[in-house]
């Protein structure tokens, strides 16, 4: 995630997948309502559904300063196409500065031992056909 003070990105690796609960979480109050209003299909409340809290999409963009709740992922727009290359490209930036390992995740592993412990490269895993 990187932010400014009106835009906030959101590049979530595991996405589409059930988004792991700890414990105390789970047992929290809170979640527990929502937890049983989801299943009793009764309306929470929240800006978004348990679905959309599990399963978030790869990609959120968010204006906060226009929407500081979070509610419009603003990500494909074709107007917000430069502010998402520019802070997607400062994330990456900064990615590889701090030698994250998650730099090229979900859709490559990073190799950085062996003939490429100089070079480290992104090697696809081609899990996004189209």
């Amino acid at each position: 995630m990187i932010r400014t003070q009106r835009y906030k990105l959101i590049h979530n690796l595991n996405y589409l997948s059930p988004f792991p609960i700890d414990q105390d979480f789970y047992i929290s109050p809170t979640f527990q309502d929502l937890l049983n209003r989801t299943k009793e299909n009764v309306p929470t409340r929240w800006f978004k559904s348990l679905k959309d809290y599990y399963q978030r999409p790869e990609w959120e963009l968010y204006d906060i300063k226009m929407d500081s709740e979070e509610v419009n992922n603003l990500f494909g727009k074709a107007s917000m196409k430069n502010i998402f290359m520019e802070l997607n490209n400062r994330l990456l930036k900064w990615q590889w500065a701090t030698k994250d390992p998650w730099v090229c995740s979900p859709h490559a592993v990073l190799e950085d031992k062996g003939p490429y412990r100089k070079s480290p490269v992104c090697m696809d895993l081609f899990n996004s056909f189209k």
